[in-house]
């Protein structure tokens, strides 16, 4: 099978035979049923025991501090159980190219190779191709779970929920309005993207300054923030175990010979600008909540100017669908792909992405690469007030809607949802359902370590 398999999306009906396809799977998939939550028995604690299993074993007592913070950082690192709940209940079985962990946290700023600041989905570990909804389903639940970790009104946030989905509605009917060449040449430019949501004036300024916060994340305030002078006048990485350690030889030597192989991914200009750096320092640095203790490296590149860049080299495991509801063990023949399936995921799903973005393999394990944290700034929702909150929420489906669109049977998506606030109320009443099995499981999590 291809690293991510397009099979099933190619189209060759027109746009309006599409969106009247679309329109005839509410028949076999009313509102009524997308919206009814199917509880689901399963052991939650053995498919999070099973993915446990894939991740460096020093890190765990971190990632499980991190995960017990609250129901929503539990959503956040527990991805494998929604992923089983949605196979088992009632789908449009409209197929894109999906996120997989479409929450409000992976959504973000960075860097265009044009050097402008853009807003987009920026976490793709679990992209692939299902049901669209499912990713719909992922965002609208955590903007349940995230207001409650702030304290918000009940009432304001169910309103917010129906909100968030008429926003991708209504930029899935504004996109079928474009042209196929206008859809894919979409402008994710902060600026565009407060334009197009009509965000409030506070909301603007407290975007503004997010951006320049951003604007001062270059690779040389990384160097100096990550990196320090050894006596030997070298530039190396701190240590800070556990979460940040130097590697042994052999795997410095395995990662150097897979940096060779990862230009083979990236464009040939970008190849040539490599070339022009040496390797002088690695260490192990783990990051996030979701991914928070699989393989994650920082490396240090120094140029013939002396100038300096960090790449991020993450390990690219299986999908945790794979991962938590498969009885194959998780060997390196089912992970061999899993960098170019992630690469290709974000590439499509993006309206622009690292230029660095790339992919290897070293000791059957497969990895991807991107530069670290070049203008690179996420949100940190806990400080935003209520109207920050639900201006952010409607952007992110505004977003994703937008990221669903660049797949050839998004105008199936088109014709299913329509103009109706049936469907938002429809998927609202899930997302609220399915909270409570959240809250469920996090509870489950606290009293069984």
């Amino acid at each position: 099978m291809p690293p991510l398999d397009l099979t099933h999306i190619r189209q060759h009906h027109t746009v309006a035979e599409l969106i009247a396809l679309g329109k005839a799977r509410r028949q076999t998939t009313s509102f009524d049923q997308l919206g009814t939550f199917t509880p689901v028995e399963r052991n939650a604690g053995a498919y999070l025991k099973h993915v446990r299993a894939m991740l460096v074993p020093e890190l765990l007592p971190l990632r499980r501090e991190r995960m017990s913070a609250s129901a929503f950082a539990f959503f956040r690192g527990s991805v494998e159980l929604m992923d089983y709940d949605l196979d088992y209940q009632k789908s449009t079985e409209i197929p894109a190219v999906v996120c997989g962990d479409a929450h409000l946290g992976n959504f973000g700023f960075y860097a265009s190779p044009e050097r402008r600041l853009v807003f987009d989905l920026n976490d793709f570990d679990e992209a692939g191709v299902h049901p669209w909804e499912w990713d719909l389903r992922r965002l609208l639940v955590s903007i349940i779970l995230a207001a409650r970790d702030s304290n918000f009104k009940p009432k304001k946030v169910d309103k917010l929920v129906r909100t968030a989905s008429a926003s991708y509605r209504e930029a899935i009917k504004r996109m079928f309005d474009q042209t196929t060449l206008d859809r894919f040449y979409r402008d994710n430019e902060v600026q565009a993207v407060l334009n197009f949501g009509g965000q409030p004036e506070d909301t603007a300024n407290f975007i503004a300054d997010l951006v320049k916060k951003a604007q001062k994340r270059n690779s040389e305030q990384v160097v100096r923030k990550f990196t320090w002078t050894n006596s030997r006048g070298e530039r190396q990485f701190k240590d800070n175990a556990p979460r940040s350690v130097h590697i042994d030889k052999k795997t410095y030597q395995g990662l150097k010979h897979g940096i060779q192989e990862y230009l083979l991914s990236v464009r040939t200009d970008v190849a040539l600008l490599l070339s022009q750096y040496e390797v002088t320092d690695i260490i192990r640095h783990s990051v996030g909540v979701g991914s928070f203790g699989s393989l994650c490296y920082l490396v240090l590149l120094t140029s013939t100017d002396g100038s300096h860049m960090v790449l991020q080299i993450k390990e690219a495991l299986p999908t945790r669908k794979v991962g938590s509801q498969s009885q194959q063990d998780l060997t390196a023949a089912l992970e061999l792909s899993e960098g170019q399936r992630i690469v290709s995921s974000q590439r499509i799903l993006q309206a622009t992405s690292d230029v660095f973005l790339g992919y290897f393999q070293m000791a059957n394990k497969s990895f991807y690469v991107r530069q670290f944290r070049d203008m690179k700034e996420s949100i940190d929702i806990p400080t935003l007030d209520w109207g920050q909150f639900s201006a952010y929420a409607n952007t992110c489906a505004m977003i994703l809607a937008q990221a669903h669109a660049q797949s050839p049977t998004a105008a199936m998506i088109r014709g299913y949802i329509g103009s109706t606030t049936k469907f938002d109320d429809a998927m609202a009443n899930w997302s609220e359902a399915y909270v409570e099995q959240v809250e469920a499981d996090y509870q489950d999590f606290l009293d069984k370590p």
